[in-house]
């Protein structure tokens, strides 16, 4: 996902903004900003939902959010104990963070695919 990032510098609009003698502040803004966003909320909205999974994953191993506070880790964590009585308990935390995560790895596939032109 970087090679857009990094290549976006190079290209040959950059080198004829270059040319012009527009300076670097205009060329950033003007000419690599609005080539970049498309990647980088793309990006954004994937790194979200793997730190979802992180958080949660951490706080089921006792390593994130201690008790006190909300964490679906932590609640699949002391539900674990009670799978038996009460499934209910590890199954809507369990949901959440599938949800959570499912909708966000689909808002990045639709903003690649509404954002890439190379895709149309």
């Amino acid at each position: 996902m970087s090679e857009p990032l990094l290549a976006a510098k190079v290209e040959d609009y950059v080198e004829a903004a270059r040319a012009v003698g527009n300076p670097q502040w205009r060329i950033a803004l003007r000419h690599v900003l609005p080539n970049i966003v498309p990647p980088l909320l793309v990006q954004a909205s994937l790194a979200i939902a793997g730190a979802i999974i992180a958080e949660a994953a951490l706080s089921f191993l006792g390593l994130g959010q201690q008790p006190p506070a909300p964490s679906w880790g932590s609640m699949l964590n002391s539900a674990q104990r009670f799978i038996a009585q009460a499934p209910w308990m590890a199954f809507w935390p369990g949901f959440a963070i599938f949800l959570a995560v499912l909708s966000f790895n689909l808002l990045g596939d639709g903003l690649r695919d509404a954002l890439d032109p190379r895709h149309r």
